[in-house]
């Protein structure tokens, strides 16, 4: 008969009860750390994608932003967005628009999946940054 034994178990325990009560402030300030790193690599995948226009002064990979985090039933979320709109000739278009064009192609136009590339490619350091947030947040709360 095999014999299972657990060391640490208690400590293991004590830290996931400590995680379901984390803050909402925590939260945000993990969520606000992990934007920067996300809207980055957003920013570098469009750039390796050539999705900068050269026949505009309004480039959609220069006015990425995020929201401001809100709490949500199971923590938080905070979107990232590609903010304001450009204006050829007398039609103007919200750069979401340009971007979501860009990341899945039309007819005459190939699909350049920039966001997706940079969510595969980021995740590692996007965790990273939200998880230095939080085990500063159970260091603190342990002493």
């Amino acid at each position: 008969m095999a014999t299972v034994e657990l060391e640490g178990f208690a400590e293991l325990d004590h830290m996931f009860q400590q995680l379901g009560n984390v803050p909402f402030d925590v939260i945000a300030e993990a969520l606000e750390e992990m934007a920067e790193p996300t809207e980055r690599a957003v920013r570098e995948s469009g750039l390796s994608m050539g999705v900068r226009d050269p026949e505009s002064r309004v480039h959609i990979l220069d006015n990425i932003t995020h929201t401001k985090p809100k709490q949500t039933s199971d923590g938080g979320t905070c979107k990232i967005t590609f903010k304001g709109s450009r204006t050829r000739g007398r039609k103007k278009t919200r750069n979401s628009e340009i971007a979501f064009l860009n990341e899945y192609g039309k007819r005459g136009q190939a699909a350049r999946p920039f966001i997706r590339q940079a969510a595969e490619s980021s995740g590692p350091r996007v965790a990273e940054a939200g998880a230095r947030v939080m085990e500063k947040w159970i260091d603190d709360t342990t002493k």
